[in-house]
């Protein structure tokens, strides 16, 4: 009857691609699915805190992610100060976007995979497709770094796909526990 943003269930923005293929397995989701699905982070943006980590203190080393590029590294840095600099406000803690190339225009394009192919992700999570036979090989043909495949427009049709899927994942059917509204906005 209540949606609470503390019950939203989404893997960390850090997570392995080993433990991120578990999670959307855990949904009925596969391989394709999470490949597909990820690159809906071609729009958006992070906090900061999910980005922190991998630029100044990967995995407690006191360095930054080894897999990311050190200019791409360099420029978020420049939006992201080192932790002990920020509090939890939001102008101390400034939001960068997920994608950079598509910025504040939000708009859908195959740069979100070449950005994880030039080590250019700015969740770690993201960056992990290249860690997984799979997932780098899905992430190359939605690059179009294969252009005897489908690209860009095999990925817009492949996420039409994961999203329908997506959608069947916990559907209410009946009012056990909770009520199917007729505005999504409202309780009925």
């Amino acid at each position: 009857m209540t949606s609470k943003a503390s019950t939203v269930d989404l893997p960390s923005a850090s997570i392995s691609s080993k433990a991120a293929l578990a999670y959307f397995e855990s949904k009925t989701l596969d391989v394709l699915d999470m490949t597909t699905l990820l690159g809906a982070h071609a729009i958006g943006t992070t906090d900061c805190s999910n980005v922190v980590d991998r630029l100044y203190n990967f995995n407690n080393t006191g360095k930054p992610d080894p897999t990311m590029s050190q200019h791409f590294a360099d420029q978020l840095r420049k939006t992201c100060p080192r932790p002990a600099n920020m509090s939890g406000t939001q102008a101390k803690n400034p939001w960068v976007y997920l994608n950079p190339d598509s910025g504040p225009s939000y708009q859908l394009g195959n740069s979100y995979y070449k950005r994880a192919l030039a080590h250019q992700s700015v969740l770690g999570v993201d960056q992990q497709l290249l860690y997984n036979n799979d997932t780098r090989e899905l992430t190359g043909e939605y690059a179009d770094e294969y252009p005897w495949k489908n690209g860009f427009e095999g990925w817009r049709r492949s996420l039409a796909l994961s999203m329908n899927r997506m959608g069947n994942i916990d559907v209410l059917t009946d009012n056990s526990t909770g009520e199917i509204r007729r505005n999504c906005r409202y309780t009925n």
